[in-house]
């Protein structure tokens, strides 16, 4: 029976295995915004427009959704800016190739999946969202 219950929850493992190191992955970019100089520098020669907002944003964006990712909170709003984020990203390091900027295209297609499945069971959404049905509950 305890190998029924095991194999039962194993997608949900492997979701959050999954979930958890892309954020934690995405948090490591992120801490760019700690040490900025280099990428604002890099998107000015890339002429890129509002380079110095366009920067902070994405890096911002990076470190938060990489902790909102990890802990599994707010997953299906902090994915559509991190897609946007690394849709910049190929578009300005690998000039619109997916094949050159395959780790962002990989990271883009994650958030892809996080966003239409949720943060899975065990995560900061789902423990949320049992807390709010069982007031619902307890109301009617």
């Amino acid at each position: 029976m305890a190998k029924r219950s095991f194999s039962k929850n194993l997608p949900e493992l492997g979701i959050t295995i999954i979930r958890v190191f892309t954020g934690w992955l995405i948090i490591r970019y992120g801490q760019e915004l700690f040490n900025i100089d280099g990428l604002l520098g890099f998107l000015k020669d890339e002429n890129i427009p509002f380079p110095v907002f366009t920067g902070y944003a994405a890096k911002i964006i990076e470190f938060v959704g990489g902790i909102c990712l990890v802990l599994g909170l707010f997953t299906r709003w902090v994915t559509p800016p991190l897609m946007v984020v690394m849709y910049g990203v190929i578009y300005t390091t690998a000039h619109g190739s997916i094949f050159e900027g395959e780790f962002a295209f990989l990271f883009l297609l994650l958030f892809g999946v996080f966003w239409v499945i949720g943060a899975g069971k065990w995560s900061v959404d789902h423990w949320l969202a049992n807390r709010v049905s069982k007031k619902k509950e307890k109301i009617v």
